[in-house]
């Protein structure tokens, strides 16, 4: 069974824009927005184009969009500072969206579309909230405590994945409870490829940035998919297996790895 809401985009926002709950109620409602635009514009056009042309088409239109509206929206409407790196992250974000609509069904669902997106959003925010409220004791940039006990440990990489694999795992508990491990197709990798890109868990001093960029890249890809493939075979319950153990994984790599 297709997925019906863009799961992979959501999980990629749970990992890297759930650091605050403002940046993840406004990427939430760009996501929804922009997959059912692109879902809608899908069914239009579809038959008007040829097959060998509209992965292609959809690809850079969605991509071309989520960019320019994320640009629109974090810059012009709400006067936000953007990084370099959360630019590179808005193109995979795309990217995961135009996966979705490539591989939606025909006689798309949008009632439920739309109620499994919600469920998806709410838990982004759920993370938003945990994550600013145990780095800052804030919510929403509103100061709500003050404690020893906070630590900007939350903001990192590292809790981003493993909350990000329990929110997806409780989705498809939820959602996909009654069907088999494998219904539910995602790929961990493409979800996994853009953070790591971008965020690396330790850093070489006595050599080049770019090498040790490299390096550190490097290592994190071949450990994750020498985990991927044990956890193939594991026996674990049916909605923690592929995309939520993965995040989860990648997280504890994280975790280690920035020991050094």
């Amino acid at each position: 069974m297709k997925v019906r809401y863009p799961l992979e985009a959501f999980a990629l926002a749970m990992v890297v824009f759930s650091q605050n709950m403002r940046e993840a109620l406004i990427t939430g409602i760009l996501i929804m927005l922009l997959t059912t635009l692109g879902l809608v514009l899908d069914s239009i056009f579809r038959n008007m184009i040829p097959k060998w042309s509209r992965n292609a088409c959809i690809i850079i239109l969605m991509v071309s969009l989520t960019y320019s509206i994320f640009q629109i929206v974090l810059i012009t409407v709400l006067n936000l500072k953007v990084e370099t790196t959360t630019y590179i992250l808005h193109v995979f974000l795309g990217i995961l969206i135009s996966k979705h609509i490539i591989y939606a069904e025909d006689d798309m669902d949008y009632s439920r579309f739309l109620f499994e997106g919600a469920g998806a959003y709410a838990i982004l925010l759920i993370i938003s909230i945990i994550r600013e409220f145990m780095a800052t004791g804030a919510i929403y940039g509103f100061k709500i405590a003050e404690s020893d006990y906070f630590s900007y440990g939350f903001s990192e990489a590292v809790m981003g994945f493993l909350l990000a694999g329990i929110g997806i795992a409780i989705l498809n508990r939820i959602y996909y409870k009654d069907l088999n491990v494998n219904a539910v197709n995602t790929d961990g990798l493409i979800t996994i490829l853009p953070v790591v890109l971008v965020i690396q868990p330790f850093i070489i001093d006595s050599i080049s940035p770019t090498v040790s960029m490299v390096i550190t890249i490097a290592i994190v890809l071949i450990l994750y998919i020498s985990i991927r493939r044990y956890l193939i075979f594991s026996r674990i319950s049916r909605e923690i297996k592929n995309l939520p153990v993965e995040l989860v994984s990648v997280g504890i790599i994280y975790m280690i790895l920035s020991m050094f």
